[in-house]
Parts: C-alpha cells; structure tokens; sequence
C-alpha cells in the first residue's frame, strides 16, 4: 500500500495540527517540510496527498479544498501574527510593502484596503524587514512568526498598528481562516487521511506545552507569550462559521482587479 505523504511547514501556529506529524510519532506517514509555496505545487501536482496551505488557494479555480474534520489555523478576531503597520494614519497610507510569504494574508490586506476601508494605494513586494518597508512605505504588512516577535517590539515608528483579523472579523462578524489542510482528491476517498490528520491534531494537543517551549526558545519569544498564543488566540476547529468566512473572502478576492507588483529586493 502507498505511505500518505504530507506536507507540513514550520510556523508557530501550525504546531497544534502538525507537530505529532513532524516528531515522527504517526511513522507510516510520509512527512515533507517545505515552505508554502512549494508544498502548493506539490499538493496541485498530485505528488503530495496534503499539505497545511494557504486557505486562498481553497477560493477561486485553484483546483484545492479544505479536508474537512482536520482543523484549520483561524482568527476570531485578533490574531497577533499577521499586523499592518502604518507610518502615517490609515487614511493616508498611499502606498503597501506586503510580506508575501502568505499569500492570504496578502489578499486579506488587498481586500480590507479596497472594500472595507475604501483605500487604494500602490502594491510593493519586500522583504519582512519592517524598517526598510516602512522607510520605502507609508505601510507594511509583516506576518507569521517575524510578525509575532514584531508584535511584542514593534522596532520602528508608527503611526497605526492594525490586527488584520480583527479588521476582518469588525468588518464582517465572521472568522478569518489562514490556512487548513488542503488536497485536490476527491471528498469521497479521504477516510484514511482524515483519521491520520485527526489522529495528529489528537496528538499534538496533548503537548502544547512542549511546543510553546520548544517554539519559545526557536524564535525567542517568551514561552508564556507562545503558550497563550497557541491556546487562547488561534482557533483550529473548521466549522460552519470558519467556511462561511472563507467563501466570503473568495468572493472579496473575486471582486478584487489582478494584483501589480513592484518588487523591493
């Protein structure tokens, strides 16, 4: 029989669905680390059964959808990893360096500029180096695990510092999904993967507080801080309300023109 391969990625607020999968406690799984984008193209490419992706590459024609009873990494409002910091008001900001390693992120801020806030300024790919963003910039979007350090010691003047799942949850009332496990088989052959995903969120959930120190002392971040991030501030359960949000922002994305990018190095 053919091993399940999964793709994982190393950020802090995937460790509650993964973790077991990389400590090798789930051995008949075949397990690849990668970052995002290359596990994308693996998981479109059929060489990967899943991977835990970007969940905008579950909108629009990109072929994916969400494994569902596996979890997701959600906000109910703040989510503390992915922050917009701007260096004049909001209503001023005329232009957006965007850390592009997630792509939803990217999208989610491109959405609240042009729909909620009614703003559009031009669009920069840069470096997550938040002083040279902002010193190009007027804002900058900084995410993931640079962006929770850069929550805790901004680094640099601002003049706003906006939780983008909070903006999104204050604008529309629903969650905002980040990413969940993502596949292109059919829903109907899925059993044996759905029971291995649970089966690892099962055992990772039991050891959140090996992974807020092990994590804490990988990114030096208090491990209190980690623990509390991991329990309190991201939701990983994928309900009615977490598909709502996501098809919501399908559709934003859709009403949204092709993105032009200038690329700082």
């Amino acid at each position: 029989m053919r091993r399940l391969r999964v793709g994982v990625v190393a950020y802090l607020n995937t460790k509650p669905l993964s973790w077991a999968l990389e400590a090798g406690l789930l051995p008949e799984i075949e397990v690849v680390g990668d970052v995002p984008s290359a596990l994308g193209g693996l998981v479109q490419a059929g060489e990967l059964d899943t991977a835990l992706l970007s969940a905008i590459l579950a909108t629009g024609d990109h072929g994916l959808h969400v494994i569902p009873g596996t979890g997701c990494v959600a906000a109910h409002g703040p989510i503390q990893s992915v922050q917009l910091f701007c260096r004049v008001p909001l209503a001023h900001v005329r232009s957006v360096a965007l850390d592009t390693s997630s792509l939803c992120a990217a999208g989610l801020t491109r959405v609240l500029f042009a729909q909620c806030w009614q703003i559009e300024p031009t669009w920069h790919q840069a470096a997550p180096d938040l002083p040279a963003m902002l010193a190009a910039h007027d804002a900058a979007l900084v995410i993931g695990d640079p962006g929770l350090a850069r929550y805790l010691s901004p680094g640099a003047p601002a003049a706003e510092i906006i939780d983008l799942g909070q903006a999104w949850y204050e604008w529309t009332g629903l969650p905002f999904v980040f990413a969940a496990w993502l596949t292109k088989r059919p829903l109907d052959s899925l059993a044996e993967l759905v029971a291995v995903l649970q089966r690892a969120r099962q055992l990772s959930s039991t050891r959140l507080a090996t992974i807020a120190a092990e994590e804490a002392r990988r990114l030096g971040l208090p491990e209190e801080f980690c623990h509390t991030y991991l329990t309190k501030v991201v939701h990983y359960e994928f309900g009615p309300a977490e598909a709502e949000g996501l098809a919501e922002f399908g559709d934003c994305l859709a009403r949204l023109p092709a993105p032009s990018w200038e690329v700082v190095p």
